[in-house]
């Protein structure tokens, strides 16, 4: 039985957070919170609900609007569920994921696989054609290998980047769409979809909440949030841009979010400092080194699996050609932070808020 043939049972574990949390804004391992009032929509009788739970490596958070207690529970406890599927499809660190599996079974032999796991990789596809491979999830090797280097606070080795970046392309990966299979051209190639995969589980929670009758909820995971709806009352969740600069204001810019994504890539908590360098857990695929500039991304788009994508590829990519790519993307906006030898510069797309822009160098 093939991973993503087996049955998930894990409503049991499902837990529940406490609701009419005030402790507001809640702030994440990432450059963006969120924030709204607590409220009550008279018409409709709707309370505000809050729930999370530890799941993809982060700290899943939703807050829905609901009739009542058990409506808010069934409906946040369905999406969990949602979540905790797709992990086990779309998970590097489950050794037993569809995707492991894949990297172990397609080499040079195409394999079917859930349509949840080829909608990623097509999708994933796209965006590493758009953005000249800044964007490859076939970067797993270097991943691992920079994820080692964080554990034991070293730098890897030359020898070692060669190794790992030679086993990374995505061109080596072959989608045929008419029967859902994937294959690997090279033996060793592994994936990781940590650039793209919470952006998607969020669109797909979402769609579970719309299915249960809520009209407004946010849900979060770590840097990625996706929203439908607005809160009562109000015209928009209200989304806070984190200043990376510990000496400077916080947060540095807001935005309102409705019925969209919002996903920010950075370093201000996963990094390496080595011979007086900060590495980004960020890899550029092309160098197979950490990024050291690239001090946060913010992108808006219509869905997450967009926004997460190009967070990632805009990271990655020099600063002029991101804000090209993303103002050839219907609905995508940008807004970048690149830390330099004297400071932090601010980067804005014509189509992101402007009250970000105040702050931007260039636009």
């Amino acid at each position: 039985m093939r991973p993503h043939q087996r049955l998930i049972q894990h409503s049991s574990v499902l837990t529940r957070c406490s609701h009419f949390r005030l402790a507001l804004p809640v702030a994440f391992s990432s450059l963006i919170v969120f924030s709204s009032a607590l409220g009550v929509d008279q018409a409709h009788s709707a309370r505000r609900y809050e729930y999370s739970i530890e799941r993809m490596g982060t700290r899943v958070r939703i807050v829905l609007y609901a009739q009542d207690r058990l409506a808010g529970e069934g409906a946040a406890n369905a999406a969990f569920e949602r979540i905790e599927e797709l992990e086990q499809a779309l998970s590097d660190y489950r050794e037993e994921s569809e995707l492991n599996w894949l990297s172990r079974e397609a080499v040079n032999r195409p394999q079917g696989v859930s349509p949840e796991l080829f909608y990623v990789l097509e999708q994933a596809q796209k965006y590493s054609r758009l953005s000249g491979g800044g964007f490859d999830i076939s970067i797993g090797p270097l991943v691992r290998l920079w994820r080692e280097a964080r554990r034991n606070h070293r730098l890897p080795t030359a020898a070692e980047i060669a190794e790992a970046r030679g086993l990374v392309d995505y061109r080596n990966l072959e989608l045929d769409a008419p029967t859902h299979t994937v294959m690997l051209k090279r033996p060793g190639m592994q994936f990781d979809l940590g650039g793209i995969a919470k952006g998607y589980a969020a669109d797909q929670a979402i769609e579970v909440l719309r299915a249960r009758g809520i009209r407004a909820a946010l849900i979060a995971l770590g840097g990625d949030i996706r929203v439908t709806g607005t809160p009562p009352g109000v015209r928009g969740w209200k989304i806070d841009i984190e200043n990376p600069d510990p000496h400077g204001r916080a947060p540095l810019c807001s935005v309102m979010l409705k019925d969209g994504a919002i996903s920010t890539s950075g370093d201000t908590h996963q990094f390496l400092e080595a011979g007086g360098q900060r590495y980004s857990h960020i890899i550029q695929p092309a160098s197979g080194v950490g990024l050291s500039a690239a001090a946060g991304t913010t992108v808006m788009a219509r869905d997450g699996i967009s926004a997460d994508a190009l967070a990632t590829a805009l990271s990655v990519m020099p600063t002029d050609g991101g804000l090209k790519l993303i103002e050839s993307v219907e609905g995508a906006s940008a807004f970048l932070i690149r830390r330099t030898a004297n400071g932090f510069e601010y980067f804005r797309s014509r189509r992101f808020p402007r009250g970000c822009g105040e702050i931007s160098s260039k636009e």
